[in-house]
């Protein structure tokens, strides 16, 4: 046996319980080293102070070759990050819902040529808009040509105060944007497709997501319920400031995680997610989910132009951003919310997936680019990235360290222009409703205002 089968993963304890050994494929083990080498990069992301945690993995095939934690999970208290820690993964849950949804299509539960109003029949929709006009598929797709933005996006993923007949009755306020057919990105179709599930299984499509696509891939650590996890394993989110990271309230409880961006997910779940994704639904040589619908959602639905990063995307699937990477295809679809940054993605032609999620804003998000197209790059057997990510490194530590002057300067000049109110601060306090965007309470804390809507809160500039 190889000194590589002899590595410790979850495919070799696989393998040996099946009484069998397999070698890892060609493109895992070009170069040797590689998981020291991924170690060294991650490591050196954290201590150059570009994110205070990483939660890294690697599909290689239909099994995880690679899963470990680096950094802190929260950095108040030191708790380490492991392969099953738990990170808000935001945007990315848009490819699990667009999976349970084709999911449910394969089966035939779900019709997505059908007008969005059969499952969603109290659809109050903007005036002008013909109600069949929109199918679940254009929902799946993002070329609705409803306006992203307005209370259904805000309530949400962000106040959680909602009630499914107020979502549908509120419906109304994102206008027609004149582009139906056209690819739109926002998380209105995401929201809508959510409840059509809802229409379809009658449970939320929390648990719908659950138990058609994570108990299948054995994704235990990865739920839309935060208050399912454990509060102590979960990465917390930070800031980055003048002084480098620290750490901000976490801002998402049951009520604002949603069906275009509600997941907590651990780096090695989303590695068996990937496997799935890239082998037509198989897990360590055993078949979990049917093929067809998984490689619907890869398929070019809608086209896009637009870069993200060293990335360009040129199509939408289900779910799942089409692009390319250095000339390979690359299936991905990344998140981001305050403290939070997901790369999740796959290359088809190698069967190669990463998973990179950081619990750090600003430069932590090019920081878990850098080590996916590493991860990449290495794995691919390119020549001469060591040096060339070196010096990336150096440059986005350059990056940070002008980014805490800028953030310094930013706060001395918010604190210079603050002034006495005219009022004295009681005046202010109560609660203000708007039927369309909810109630927000005003109150007095510690000698200054602090401002609650829905389950956020702040103090008050």
């Amino acid at each position: 046996m190889s000194r590589w089968t002899m590595v410790v993963t979850e495919a070799a304890l696989c393998l040996a319980l099946a009484g069998s050994a397999r070698p890892l494929p060609a493109q895992a083990v070009i170069g040797g080293e590689w998981r020291a080498d991924v170690r060294r990069l991650a490591t050196g992301v954290v201590d150059a102070g570009l994110s205070p945690g990483i939660g890294v993995a690697v599909a290689v095939d239909d099994w995880i070759a690679f899963a470990e934690g680096f950094g802190t999970a929260d950095l108040d208290t030191g708790r380490p990050v492991t392969d099953d820690t738990p990170f808000y993964i935001a945007s990315s849950t848009k490819s699990l819902t667009a999976t349970a949804a084709a999911l449910a299509a394969q089966r035939g539960e779900l019709d997505l040529d059908a007008p969005m109003v059969r499952y969603l029949p109290d659809a109050r929709l903007p005036d002008g808009v013909d109600r069949d006009r929109i199918r679940v598929r254009d929902l799946l797709t993002l070329t609705h040509g409803l306006a992203g933005s307005g209370p259904i996006v805000l309530r949400t993923a962000f106040t959680g105060e909602f009630t499914r007949a107020q979502l549908l009755e509120l419906l109304r306020y994102h206008e027609p944007t004149g582009q139906h057919g056209h690819f739109d990105y926002n998380n209105l179709g995401y929201n809508l497709l959510g409840m059509v599930l809802e229409s379809v299984y009658d449970e939320s499509w929390k648990d719908i997501v659950d138990r058609l696509v994570l108990r299948p891939l054995g994704m235990t650590s990865t739920s839309a319920y935060r208050s399912r996890l454990d509060p102590d394993r979960l990465a917390l989110p930070h800031d980055f400031g003048p002084d480098g990271f620290a750490a901000i309230p976490l801002a998402k409880r049951d009520e604002n995680l949603h069906a275009a961006g509600g997941h907590f997910a651990s780096a090695r779940d989303l590695a068996r997610y990937l496997a799935a994704h890239q082998t037509g639904g198989q897990l360590y040589g055993q078949r979990v989910l049917p093929a067809e619908p998984l490689a619907a959602t890869h398929r070019l639905h809608v086209a896009q132009d637009r870069d993200f990063g060293p990335f360009h995307r040129h199509g939408w699937g289900y779910g799942w951003d089409l692009g390319t990477y250095d000339g390979d295809t690359l299936v991905h679809r990344f998140g981001g919310f305050p403290g939070y940054r997901s790369h999740m993605s796959f290359m088809p032609a190698h069967r190669i997936g990463v998973v990179v999620l950081v619990n750090g804003g600003g430069i932590a998000s090019p920081a878990a680019d850098l080590l996916a197209t590493y991860i990449y790059d290495r794995l691919l057997g390119k020549d001469g990235i060591e040096p060339r990510y070196a010096a990336r490194l150096d440059s986005l530590t350059a990056r940070a360290a002008e980014a805490r002057g800028r953030t310094a300067a930013h706060l001395e000049e918010r604190a210079a222009r603050m002034a006495p109110l005219p009022h004295p601060l009681e005046d202010y306090a109560g609660v203000y409703a708007s039927p369309v965007l909810g109630h927000i309470a005003w109150r007095v804390v510690a000698g200054g205002l602090e401002a609650r809507i829905g389950v956020l809160h702040s103090r008050v500039e």
